[in-house]
């Protein structure tokens, strides 16, 4: 019986109840599923190695931008695991207030190899390096698994895009504590203001601009989508808001309740 039930609980946990096959973060499709999508070889069949600025003019772009503001960007390069065959990438960058991007390998004969869901900033955990959810084909397009990297979230309540709305509405700061307000004072405001004048409403004062709105992140920005370093411990999300040239500021939250447990301002000394 109880050998049953093992059975049983293992069935389950390797079908989902669309029918297909899963093992741990990878589904196997149970039916044939082709991707039709080709790249189009021949738009960089005698592209040179070294182009020279005149001569790129004269050449297929590289990077094409759409009615709607997408950006698209081609890519290629000699496989040397491969007989040094050309493979070729296709990174798909959708407008503001889009956070993630898509990008899709392509075999030799052009047809679909990989695609992958891409964060725009930047996720500080191996072996995930921004790749969200990746789908691999075989050499005819038909699609051979799934792979969730976003399963190392799997044992917290706020997942990485829960967290990501959270920041959209969560003020940079809402108080300034002691710490920061003597970092403030000597490294964000060059001692041009007292430490009495510095609260949260004068720091995001002088922040905000056409990028920042005084939010931990501002989707609408280009600059702001792509600023951000995340990683996960146990249960706490840490959040790295680049602001370059005017700092860095760190945040660590309760990834079981979206609860702001610190922040923090760090100087910028890059040139």
């Amino acid at each position: 019986m109880k050998k049953i039930i093992t059975y049983i609980a293992i069935s389950m946990m390797m079908y989902s109840c669309n029918g297909q096959e899963q093992k741990g973060n990878i589904i196997y499709p149970k039916e044939k599923i082709m991707n039709t999508e080709r790249f189009d070889t021949k738009r960089f069949e005698n592209y040179p190695d070294v182009v020279s600025m005149e001569d790129e003019k004269k050449l297929p772009p590289k990077k094409e931008v759409l009615s709607d503001g997408t950006i698209i960007e081609y890519s290629f390069w000699d496989n040397r695991e491969d007989d040094n065959k050309k493979y070729y990438t296709k990174t798909v960058i959708s407008p503001p207030p889009a956070l993630f991007k898509k990008v899709k390998d392509f075999y030799p004969s052009g047809t679909i190899q990989k695609e992958s869901e891409v964060f725009m900033g930047e996720m500080l955990m191996e072996p995930f390096y921004n790749n969200l959810i990746v789908k691999d084909y075989d050499q005819k397009g038909y699609l051979v698994k799934t792979t969730d990297y976003t399963d190392f979230a799997k044992n917290v309540k706020i997942k990485l895009k829960d967290l990501l709305e959270l920041l959209q509405k969560e003020p940079m700061i809402r108080e300034v504590n002691e710490s920061n307000k003597e970092n403030l004072y000597v490294n964000f405001f060059d001692k041009e203001v007292t430490k009495d004048k510095i609260t949260a409403e004068k720091v995001i004062d002088e922040l905000k601009s056409n990028d920042c709105n005084g939010k931990i992140l501002n989707a609408h920005s280009d600059v702001e989508r792509r600023s951000l370093k995340i990683s996960l411990d146990k249960d706490i999300w840490s959040v790295t808001k680049d602001m370059y040239p005017r700092g860095f500021w760190d945040y660590k939250i309760n990834a079981n309740t979206g609860k702001v447990l610190s922040v923090d301002y760090r100087a910028d000394s890059r040139p």
